[in-house]
């Protein structure tokens, strides 16, 4: 069965959304399936939510409904054949409306709530408060579930550096986070403001949030701030530029009269900013004791009290502490068991395998491509599946994908066989405009984002296989342990959690921009073990993920293959000497620099070796002596790499390089880019190759392996034979036996 979730918008700055972003997190970790499904999608979004109207949900579905004012979803939900409920984020009361036309969609809005009750196999509120507004709506089997807050997006360093620094002064500097809307008191905030100005006149106000201009409301607001003077309506925010609002803030301010769970409060406690709110509604609950909460809008009083709050160590200190402490209430793990709680008798537990232990595991053996692909990934895996097929009972789960730039579906679904692997293979159900996805990852590579932004990125990178992620759901008790392979795509990213506790990972990871995405954190942080290929990558992943499971190294064996050098020569009409890359032909793998390397090497001396490339071309190769051979089998390769000068191994990414092993193995020396430590470790451990970092290292490297080849190759052979599958094989038993007996115990 599934958990879906329904909701009228899905966009950026949606409380909602984010909200269903976040249940969809822990359902995943307790073995959930579903999808988002809305009546307004944002441009870009469409890998996160789908339309309401392709929700076809089974019997024994959920469907959770996140109830926004006045939404004609409540109709629909009331007819759905399948199990539902509804998650309440609270109805401002209409007092605070009267003679607007919200008024009446805000009594409507609580009219759908009650209507609703009959409906609901289960009932959501994000805090006792709502909860209390359910039960007397009518609504039974009501549960909290709190939203979370993930505390290191709100850190230092994930700050918009320029805003942070326009925003420095003298001080002190108020921050309020919320929509301009009467019940959140923007009046009461400059009456505080106009106080604060009397005692410290360099005083500031900063107002986050959206407003509409044309308001009669805020136009009010408007001119009152303009007679005061340092105040400073923001707007909605970027996410680093709204952490750089709170990193710049010496005090958090809340005036707001009705909050039925403040999502701004709990943000300003994990930016470390001291809370003072108005205790009306659920901000008593939300701070639980934290913070500094008032019933009385004393304006004077408060004026000093947030000039104490930021002038009095001690006393900051001690509400800072206060604070971080709550922040445990509001963390990933608390609201998980919340929400188990809520499921519980309305959702059945994903099944587990039988109690005997079996002769030989059932292993599922996750990866995005299989058969017929180029790709270090692809290929490791193809190697290790090939080798652990004799000693567990194994099937491959992978997509009908060929192509990982759009990921067009090339292999029919279904059951399928590649060699004496069984294949299950799902299809993807949403092909990648790779020009869009460079533009989004433009946005989004190296600065702080909320996981919004992250999960479209994830989503766009796809492939966006559902299937697949149903399967991993619905047969957990057909696997004993599930073994994925590389962090980056969907396949692992989304399926990995639904089965964390009998997984192992071979990450595959380098670094690049999004290993240092929270999203990510799941796959890091949850399955049993992670089986890295050198330590350089289990270190990379420290910095990234101080809290990354259990990691060994393991890496791959190498097997040469008898070479005949002259039989490449011939077939592809290679004469003189040369170099070798072997692999995917595109920029990410470095090709280009490589390219430009060689047409300056070619310009100076006029024997230079020929290239030769070999692999699938996802760009224009030219050049003179530039010779590209397509994809070539393996006899082909261990050829090739045989008869090489040397393997130039150009990418800036590697976790382990396949294609320096093989050289090794075959003798050759490598020549590898300087700007990846696992290359440079690969080389320094041998002593069979040189590194490069520009254009003068390139050819002083060149120079270098061409005169030393044989005694390099020779020492390149030694470090090969200590990389054989024998050892390889035997951490993988070991490791899914351990997974095995834990399961069966």
């Amino acid at each position: 069965m599934a958990v879906h979730q329904l909701i009228p918008s899905f966009g950026p700055g949606d409380a909602s959304g984010q909200a269903a972003l976040h249940l969809q997190l822990l359902l995943r970790r307790m073995g959930h399936v579903g999808d988002i499904y809305a009546e307004e999608v944002g441009a870009g979004l469409e890998g996160l939510a789908r339309h309401v109207f392709t929700l076809r949900p089974r019997p024994d579905d959920l469907v959770l409904y996140h109830h926004g004012i006045a939404s004609p979803l409540s109709g629909r939900m009331m007819h759905l054949d399948c199990k539902r409920g509804v998650v309440f984020h609270n109805i401002s009361p209409a007092r605070f409306y009267r003679d607007t036309p919200l008024e009446h969609a805000l009594v409507a809005g609580r009219a759908q709530v009650a209507a609703l009750a009959p409906f609901m196999d289960v009932s959501i509120g994000d805090s006792d408060y709502n909860c209390a507004e359910l039960r007397v709506a009518g609504h039974r089997n009501v549960h909290t579930v709190q939203l979370f807050i993930e505390p290191e997006r709100f850190a230092a360093w994930g700050a918009n550096k320029k805003m942070l620094a326009g925003l420095k002064g003298p001080g002190p500097t108020l921050v309020s986070v919320s929509r301009v809307m009467p019940h959140k008191r923007f009046e009461d905030l400059l009456a505080l403001h106009r106080e604060l100005l009397r005692i410290r006149p360099q005083a500031r106000l900063l107002l986050v949030g959206g407003y509409e201009p044309g308001s009669r409301y805020f136009r009010g607001l408007e001119r009152e701030a303009k007679a005061l003077g340092g105040v400073h309506f923001l707007g909605r925010l970027s996410h680093a530029e709204l952490v750089a609002v709170y990193r710049s803030a010496d005090v958090f301010v809340s005036m707001s009269e009705h909050e039925g769970f403040s999502v701004p409060i709990i943000e300003a406690m994990a930016a470390q900013v001291p809370v003072l709110a108005y205790a009306a509604a659920a901000v008593p609950e939300t701070l639980g004791g934290a913070g500094v909460a008032f019933d009385q809008k004393r304006f004077a009083f408060l004026a000093e009290l947030a000039v104490d709050l930021r002038e009095d160590q001690a006393l900051r200190d001690s509400v800072l502490e206060g604070q971080a402490r709550r922040l445990q209430h509001f963390s990933p793990a608390a609201a998980q068991v919340s929400l188990a709680r809520a499921l519980e008798g309305v959702v059945a537990p994903p099944p587990r395998p039988r109690k005997s232990q079996p002769k030989r595991p059932r292993v599922a053996l996750v990866v995005q491509r299989y058969g017929e692909v180029s790709g270090g990934a692809e290929s490791h895996a193809a190697q290790v599946a090939e080798r652990m097929a004799s000693h567990w009972d194994l099937t491959v789960v992978t997509t009908c994908a060929k192509n990982h730039l759009t990921w067009e579906n090339g292999f029919p679904p279904g059951e399928d066989r590649v060699g004496r692997m069984k294949v299950l293979r799902f299809p993807v159900t949403r092909t990648r405009n790779i020009h869009a996805f460079n533009r989004l990852s433009r946005k989004v590579f190296n600065k702080s984002n909320e996981r919004l932004r992250e999960e479209q990125w994830v989503a766009e990178q796809g492939p966006l296989c559902p299937g697949l992620l149903e399967h991993l759901a619905s047969t957990q008790d057909a696997y004993d342990g599930y073994l994925f392979f590389t962090y980056l795509y969907t396949s692992t990213a989304f399926g990995l959690p639904l089965v964390a506790d009998r997984a192992m990972l071979v990450p595959t990871a380098h670094d690049e921009p999004p290993m240092r995405f929270g999203v990510y954190g799941d796959v890091f942080n949850r399955p049993r073990v992670l089986m890295c290929n050198t330590p350089e990558e289990i270190s990379m992943l420290g910095r990234f993920h101080p809290e990354h499971a259990r990691a060994r190294v393991v890496g791959v064996g190498v097997d040469a293959l008898p070479a005949v050098p002259a039989r490449f020569r011939q077939k592809h009409g290679v004469h003189g000497r040369y170099l070798l890359y072997v692999g995917r032909l595109e920029p990410g793998k470095g090709v280009p620099e490589l390219l430009k390397f060689y047409r300056q090497l070619r310009a100076r001396y006029a024997d230079a070796p020929e290239l030769v490339l070999a692999g699938e071309a996802n760009m224009v190769l030219d050049g003179e002596g530039v010779r590209h051979v397509g994809r070539i089998d393996e006899q082909d390769k261990h050829d090739a790499l045989a008869g090489a000068l040397a393997v130039v191994v150009p990418s800036k990414f590697e976790s382990l390089s396949l294609l320096t092993l093989e050289a090794f193995a075959q003798g050759t020396p490598v020549l590898v880019n300087g700007h990846s430590d696992v290359l440079v470790g690969q080389v320094e451990r041998s002593g069979a190759g040189r590194v490069y970092r520009g254009l003068a290292s390139f050819i002083e490297g060149l120079r270098e392996v061409g005169e030393a080849r044989d005694a390099l190759g020779k020492r390149g052979r030694t470090y090969a034979q200590g990389h054989t599958w024998p050892q390889v094989v035997a951490a993988y038993r070991e490791e899914m036996a351990r997974i095995v007996e834990e399961t069966h115990r």
